[in-house]
């Protein structure tokens, strides 16, 4: 199981983890694609930044 972690705010990403790293990269993929549809991503303080600085990291789930 894989988590995806989102170190920009210190938040997980997504609240359940991946069955598989491939589903992990994929969320990634989609989160960054609706954000740049928007033009931007808004983190936890309220600052728009561009989404491809947002530090998105899939780390290992332990049991």
């Amino acid at each position: 199981m894989w988590a995806v972690e989102n170190r920009t705010d210190e938040i997980p990403a997504w609240p359940e983890p991946f069955e598989t790293m491939s589903e992990a990269r994929e969320f990634i993929r989609a989160f960054r694609a609706r954000n740049e549809e928007q033009g931007y991503y808004l983190t936890a303080d309220g600052m728009r930044i561009s989404p491809i600085h947002v530090e998105l990291e899939i780390v290992p789930v332990e049991d």
